[in-house]
């Protein structure tokens, strides 16, 4: 019988999770490594060994530690964009890799936020770290990626099936379903979700990860194609698409966070 692996996010700055897929025998995978020294203290804190590092994209709060990491753990792959300097084994969208004590990975180029951002699929436990894509009832902002690119990108995801374990990289679910009543106020799913997650917070504790089958019900940039109408209303813009819509919505949440103070 096959032994279940551990998934643990691990605080990490202000609001970033550093997440770790644990095997019963200790060996470890890291995504994102922003801040060595969280590692580090990790992993000698639960006797854990580090095998494996998966990069998703550029940003620093997602490859400071890099520098650090290999200083330590020099026969310790880093897999990611070639474009990312510290990269051991690079990776593009399609690859699949398969990790020793963990299986087979499936790459995916899920491009929007950065102009390059990779996501990495868990064949057996169906677990994805989107990193900053797709969050608990929201998604990322724009930097050097494209709105379109960007829309594709979360299509992709939502092929997936929908007990797919969502691994993503910020702890903004509460200001994101402010948001999200924001676009939908009738939504029972955000309002009953909500309820849940700051019980979660309240008591210092995650609300990730998240099923992708709950991110289809309250999650505004997973249902562009239902709310193309409320979304022109909303933004006072015209949207004829669901990817019109979805450009639209991630424009209006930029000034939307501006004027709440999230």
């Amino acid at each position: 019988m096959k032994t279940p692996l551990r998934l643990v996010p691990v605080p990490m700055f202000n609001d970033n999770y550093l997440w770790l897929l644990i095997a019963a025998n200790g060996n470890t995978i890291a995504v994102d490594v922003g801040d060595y020294d969280v590692l580090a203290h990790y992993l000698q804190a639960h006797d854990l060994t580090l095998t494996t590092v998966l990069i998703t994209h550029h940003h620093r709060d997602h490859i400071a530690g890099l520098v650090d990491l290999k200083k330590n753990h020099p026969n310790v792959p880093i897999y990611g964009s070639a474009s990312i300097s510290g990269i051991t084994h690079a990776l593009d969208g399609g690859n699949i890799i398969n990790i020793p004590h963990f299986g087979r990975f499936l790459v995916l180029d899920i491009s929007g936020h950065t102009k390059i951002h990779l996501a990495f699929y868990h064949f057996a436990d169906k677990v994805l770290f989107c990193s900053d894509c797709l969050f608990s009832a929201g998604c990322g902002r724009i930097f050097d990626g494209d709105a379109l690119s960007f829309y594709h990108s979360i299509q992709k995801i939502s092929l997936l099936a929908d007990d797919t374990i969502l691994c993503p990289a910020h702890e903004y679910t509460l200001s994101n379903l402010q948001f999200s009543l924001a676009v939908e106020p009738n939504n029972q799913d955000s309002k009953d979700y909500q309820q849940q997650c700051l019980l979660l917070r309240q008591q210092h504790r995650p609300t990730l990860p998240t099923l992708l089958g709950k991110e289809k019900r309250l999650n505004p940039f997973l249902r562009c194609h239902l709310l193309v109408k409320e979304i022109s209303a909303l933004t006072q813009q015209s949207c004829q698409t669901s990817a019109q819509g979805f450009a639209a919505l991630r424009r209006y949440k930029n000034d939307w966070q501006s004027s709440n103070l999230l």
